[in-house]
């Protein structure tokens, strides 16, 4: 079975399996991917990312996921974690989010931290990964007990969302910190399976690491193009509509966000433009 499949239990690694959500959208591709974490033998499972609170959607997760142990959410985004606390409803599983609000009979999860849960085989190292948002984390899942053998995949929710590049959020992204992310993620990533938040899974992470860096680069290069053309006074709309000609109309919103977080970056690395807003 390939990717797109709507309703039904993928699966993609010997411990990890996937059901795609019916949420198909410009920024959502095909649907978000809800990733279901168990062994062969296993009577439990671990649930990351239960989607958009779709009712149908839920209860095929649950059917497919059967005895869950606990929910997992690479971060608070409503296609990621809307349906959460109605998972929670439908299966007893405690829900865990970097972000303390977002976690529900559980306490939050914390950077380096190694999940292993009673009746699950694999176990999780929780990675904070943040840049998208603040409080994004990458699921790196274990055969077994934690060896660089055993490594089968990262799930990296919006961090890399598939064969797209990703929107920082304007609210609390940072470009420092995500550049500092994708760095993290070649690097440990180099020939491990990627398990993004949309889109089909990948043998080998790192190209897209390296694909997500250097599309950042290459914005921060056509800021200072355009800067040493038109002055540093150059408003946003004139950047995007310069930077993203080839972009459908749909994602200027997205466009002009990541636009307005490269302005802060650049600020703080000392490149100030001081009217871009």
């Amino acid at each position: 079975m390939e990717h797109p499949a709507y309703s039904q239990i993928r699966p993609v690694t010997n411990s990890v399996a996937v059901v795609l959500a019916p949420n198909p959208s410009y920024a959502a591709l095909e649907g978000t991917n809800s990733w279901i974490i168990r062994g062969p033998e296993d009577d439990f499972s671990i649930v990351v990312d239960p989607g958009p609170e779709d009712e149908g959607h839920l209860n095929v997760l649950k059917s497919k996921a059967g005895n869950v142990g606990l929910i997992l959410l690479t971060h608070r985004h409503h296609d990621h974690a809307d349906g959460a606390e109605r998972f929670r409803q439908l299966t007893g599983a405690p829900v865990r989010a970097f972000d303390p609000r977002y976690s529900f009979g559980a306490e939050p999860l914390v950077d380096g931290e190694i999940i292993s849960i009673d009746g699950v085989t694999p176990t999780v190292e929780v990675v904070h990964t943040p840049g998208h948002t603040s409080d994004c984390v990458c699921f790196f899942v274990y055969t077994d007990e934690v060896t660089e053998e055993n490594l089968e995949g990262i799930m990296t929710g919006d961090t890399i969302a598939g064969r797209h590049t990703t929107m920082i959020s304007e609210t609390d992204g940072d470009l420092g910190a995500y550049l500092e992310t994708l760095a993290l993620l070649e690097n440990r990533g180099a020939g491990v399976t990627l398990l993004p938040g949309h889109g089909a899974e990948a043998p080998d992470l790192a190209p897209f690491a390296r694909k997500y860096i250097d599309r950042r680069n290459y914005r921060l290069e056509q800021i200072r193009s355009i800067w040493a053309e038109r002055g540093t006074d150059v408003d946003v709309k004139t950047l995007v509509d310069e930077m993203y000609d080839d972009v459908d109309p749909v994602l200027r919103g997205a466009a002009e966000q990541s636009t307005r977080v490269t302005l802060k970056y650049l600020e703080q690395q000392g490149e100030k433009a001081p009217n871009h807003v």
